[in-house]
């Protein structure tokens, strides 16, 4: 025996080495991923659907109103849509359409 250590203690310590490494690659990772975000969420259009919208209405490419409209969607903020018109009556049916 090696200080107190008994054959076949050596896979368990490769074992909780190997957990070990696990851990701080899982933390590195998340580290880094979580500085990734964080730093593309910061300032105004913390979206890039928004971002994108606020690019064409600044090179003009939609009007305000429709900027405004299109914002108000992807803020969640929109009004429900209005219902649809009524259907127009059906047509046709044999009455004739010229007198003769």
């Amino acid at each position: 025996m090696w200080w107190g250590w008994h054959p076949g203690w050596w896979v368990l310590g490769g074992f909780v080495w190997l957990l070990f490494w696990i851990a701080v690659v899982i933390v590195v990772v998340s580290l880094v991923r979580g500085r990734h975000h964080h730093h593309h969420d910061v300032g105004a259009g913390s979206t890039s659907a928004l971002r994108l919208l606020e690019e064409r209405y600044a090179r003009g490419e939609i009007s305000r109103d429709e900027f405004l409209e299109r914002r108000a969607v992807l803020m969640g903020t929109a009004p429900p849509p209005p219902p649809p018109p009524p259907a127009p009556p059906p047509s046709g049916g044999g009455e004739p359409t010229e007198q003769l």
